[in-house]
């Protein structure tokens, strides 16, 4: 599916890439390597140390290998990749704490990942129910 884009598109504090209903963790094994790799290098948020980049990308995979959620990237800093508990469909999304340009620049290129990929998804921009009862309070 094609990225929506946000409806402000300069700023946006979170980007969602919600999956097909028949998508299972399994299915993201071969594009979760590059794909979370080019988010910590494109948010500037790669381990110095090769050994604790391995140990946190192994992590993630053998989650996946076992068809359960990974924790993908929840490390203070100015970008996370998130992979909340599923309810209906699995998802994951970019959250930063700051309303960001960056925010839509890298959840398109991993949709753009993930088309190449052939698993199926759509973008949203800015669902999170959290940020949304703090904004009306």
């Amino acid at each position: 599916m094609r990225p929506s884009l946000p409806p402000d598109r300069m700023k946006v504090r979170s980007g969602h890439l919600v999956f097909d209903r028949k998508v299972t963790f399994r299915q993201l094994l071969p594009v979760f390597r590059p794909m979370f790799l080019k988010f910590l290098e494109e948010t500037q948020q790669m381990p110095e140390d090769p050994e604790s980049l391995e140990v946190l990308l192994e992590e993630n995979l053998r989650d996946l290998r076992r068809n359960r959620k990974p924790e993908g990237y929840n490390r203070e800093g100015n970008m996370r990749l998130i992979f909340p508990i599923p309810d209906r469909r699995i998802e994951a999304y970019v959250y930063s704490k700051t309303r960001t340009a960056d925010v839509p620049r890298i959840v398109e290129m991993m949709s753009r990942m993930l088309q190449k990929a052939r698993v199926k998804h759509t973008v949203e921009w800015d669902k999170l129910t959290l940020y949304k009862e703090k904004k009306s309070s």
